[in-house]
């Protein structure tokens, strides 16, 4: 399980990061945030699945053989990563949790920057 849950978190972090761009700009911009922020979601977590595929694959049955190729190493260096940090009994749940935390005080953020910007914009009289 920490395996899985380190190439989730490195999924994760790969996924958010590629898609954290467009949820600035259109904060930058004073768009609505909620579809970007479910892109952002989306596209983190799709990947971070992705990134298990081959721990998928080996509970489904699949030998280890094949889960650990080189060839496997399109889903975010799966082999790679279990060659590097074997185990990974504590790193992965820490990556995860800082993740999510970090997704997490973002969302908190633009709720509060919102609700700002809206009780901004009523106070100020219409000219």
């Amino acid at each position: 399980m920490a395996h899985s849950t380190l190439h989730f978190a490195a999924g994760l972090a790969i996924g958010s990061a590629a898609a954290l761009p467009p949820l600035l700009c259109a904060w930058h911009r004073g768009q609505q945030l909620a579809p970007a922020f479910a892109r952002w979601f989306a596209i983190g977590y799709a990947t971070g699945t992705f990134a298990v595929v081959p721990a998928i694959l080996r509970n489904l049955g699949v030998p280890d053989a094949i889960c650990d190729g080189p060839w496997m190493n399109v889903f975010l260096l799966y082999p790679w990563m279990n060659a590097v940090k074997p185990g990974a009994v504590t790193m992965g749940p820490l990556v995860l949790a800082t993740i999510l935390g970090a997704q997490y005080a973002l969302l908190i953020a633009a709720l509060v920057w919102t609700r700002h910007a809206l009780h901004k914009s009523q106070a100020t009289p219409p000219a």
